[in-house]
């Protein structure tokens, strides 16, 4: 269809054609073209001449082209100076910006490792800050917070001496109306030696003396030392009967052909197991005291306390046996050193004895020789300070807690955290301890229910508290010690708070800690235990004497029955009391 239609066009289009050529080949067609002619070169020349006109004024053109484009050329050239010079400028700006930007991510990355820093920086201040509260708490510690005896309060500090009775308004010392106490002069028989003092002359003129009246009396005790050289006789005997030979038996305190009595014996353990003085030293004052007609050695000093314990095992036993008899016993133990090590001595007791150990270790193992808690019945209470083994499930006594050493880490966490509830409840305590000692004046055997619910609500609202104000600053270096002794107060309420319900319990284990005392005293005055035999010998020869001395019965000479081969029985030493 479309070459049909191509080939119509094509002829129609032949066929004009034709038509033209066949209109130029006649008459007229020559004519019109002469007169086209003309007409065209008078059009020609028309347009030859606008053409000139229009040459010239291109000319014309061309030269103030020329003039504006060599104005252009000499424009675009100082254009390009310009251009270059900004290039240029642009360059150094560049680098420069570059420069300044390297800088800027420098000076951001020191900024940041500053940052960084300072963040650090501020952790360790922090850490410091922490530290030196902590530190300024432990430099605070007195006899409030800690156990420490008052000796050790540094001079620069104002001692803190615990004191619950209460003032009576007056002043210290002897009061008006204070009956002066003093000796009374002997009775006439009683005087063993007189002495009179006489004048020949008068001291002011040197003239003639004659009595004047009765003589001034003036009484004086004194003592001196005797020294005794006995000798025993074992006098021979030949039987009759049946012919043997006897004599009376020889003591063993006079097994060697000549020895020391029982006096000297004596006086060396005072000095070392009651003036705590050092074996060396108590030689020197044994013989000072002899005025050296006797010097005992140092060696024999010594071994006199290894005999005297030796002589005590039996009393030993007894004092054990009463312990684990008892409703109510103390024990405590510190720490001592063996040959610059650390090693442990240990009290049991109550207010009528008291049984020293000695250990080179302080642990279980020591518990477990000593054999008194895992005899303890279910009849018995424990007094103690917080000692986690007595809680083990195989002991049948039952457990009290310190009280006085709670009320210590309360004042401990208080100043260190400023925690309301700390102080109120160290109130509380000593509040329920007067008013019980209060009851106990006016023979009250125990608190009303009212005031023990009060007591128990007050307590209660008091735990809550706690753990409010810890959680508030659960990250200061208090918080573990305030942590540990909300911890203790609900896992060990019944413990610390029994003497609440029951009267006839005590609140404190002083009784042990005064028992101890004594063991930091003989470290100062005459140093370290040489090693374990020597420390047991000297718990040996202080529960004999401390027992004595807690019965009113004296020491000395309770050592001077001991050492002739006689000591105090248990069953004497109380009985004696009474």
């Amino acid at each position: 269809m479309y070459i049909g239609s191509n080939c119509g066009r094509l002829v129609e289009e032949n066929q004009q054609l034709k038509n033209k050529i066949a209109i130029y080949e006649s008459d007229d067609a020559v004519s019109q073209m002469k007169v086209l002619c003309d007409k065209r070169v008078k059009a020609a020349s028309e347009r030859e001449k606008r053409n000139y006109d229009c040459w010239m004024n291109a000319v014309e053109a061309n030269k103030d082209l020329k003039k504006r484009n060599t104005a252009l050329w000499q424009e675009n050239n100082k254009y390009k100076a310009e251009v270059s010079f900004l290039k240029n400028k642009t360059e150094s700006l560049t680098k420069l910006s570059d420069r300044r930007k390297k800088v800027i991510g420098n000076l951001q990355k020191e900024r940041d490792e500053l940052k960084a820093d300072k963040v650090e920086q501020d952790k360790q201040i922090e850490a410091l800050k922490e530290e030196l509260c902590k530190l300024k708490a432990q430099i605070d510690h007195d006899g409030m917070t800690n156990g420490i005896p008052t000796s050790q309060t540094p001079m620069e500090k104002k001692k803190v001496i615990p004191n619950t009775r209460v003032s009576s308004g007056l002043k210290k010392g002897a009061q008006k109306g204070h009956e002066k106490r003093c000796m009374k002069g002997f009775e006439e028989d009683e005087v063993t030696e007189a002495e009179d003092h006489e004048l020949d002359v008068c001291p002011f003129c040197g003239g003639e003396l004659k009595e004047a009246g009765d003589p001034v009396i003036k009484d004086e005790a004194d003592y001196e030392i005797k020294i005794i050289k006995k000798r025993h006789r074992y006098h021979k005997y030949q039987c009759q009967n049946c012919g043997k030979e006897v004599r009376a038996k020889i003591p063993q305190r006079l097994k060697e052909q000549n020895q020391y009595g029982p006096a000297i014996q004596a006086m060396a353990l005072a000095l070392v197991d009651l003036g705590f003085v050092s074996v060396a030293r108590a030689q020197e004052i044994a013989a000072g005291i002899l005025h050296k007609k006797l010097e005992p050695s140092i060696g024999y000093v010594g071994k006199v306390q290894k005999k005297a314990a030796r002589m005590l095992k039996a009393f030993l036993e007894e004092v054990k046996e009463y312990c684990l008899d008892q409703r109510i016993l103390y024990w405590d133990d510190t720490v001592i050193f063996m040959n610059t090590a650390r090693a442990c001595f240990r009290f049991y007791g109550n207010e009528s004895v008291a049984y020293y150990r000695a250990h080179a270790t302080k642990g279980a193992e020591g518990l477990e020789e000593d054999g008194i808690l895992s005899s303890l019945t279910e009849k018995t209470y424990l007094m103690h300070d917080h000692v986690k083994y007595n809680y083990r499930k195989e002991f049948l006594f039952k457990n009290i807690e310190c009280i006085q050493h709670m009320e210590r880490e309360l004042e401990r966490v208080y100043r260190a955290s400023q925690h309301k509830w700390a102080k109120d409840l160290k109130t509380l305590i000593q509040e329920m301890i007067h008013k019980r000692k209060e009851n106990l004046k006016q023979r009250k055997n125990s608190f009303t229910d009212e005031e023990t619910n009060c007591f128990e609500e007050k307590l209660e609202n008091l735990l809550i508290q706690a753990h409010r104000e810890q959680n508030e600053e659960k990250n200061r270096y208090f918080s573990t010690d305030e942590k540990n002794a909300i911890k203790k107060l609900e896992e060990y309420k019944e413990n610390y708070f029994a003497w609440i319900y029951d009267f006839t319990l005590p609140t404190t284990n002083n009784v042990s800690e005064s028992g101890l005392r004594m063991t930091k005293t003989k470290q100062k005055v005459s140093g370290q235990f040489l090693k374990v035999e020597t420390a047991e010998e000297f718990a040996a020869v202080r529960t004999y004497t401390e027992t004595c001395r807690k019965n009113g019965v004296n020491e000395y000479e309770a050592l001077e029955r001991l050492m002739a081969g006689n000591p105090y029985t248990l069953k004497e030493i109380l009985e004696s009391k009474k």
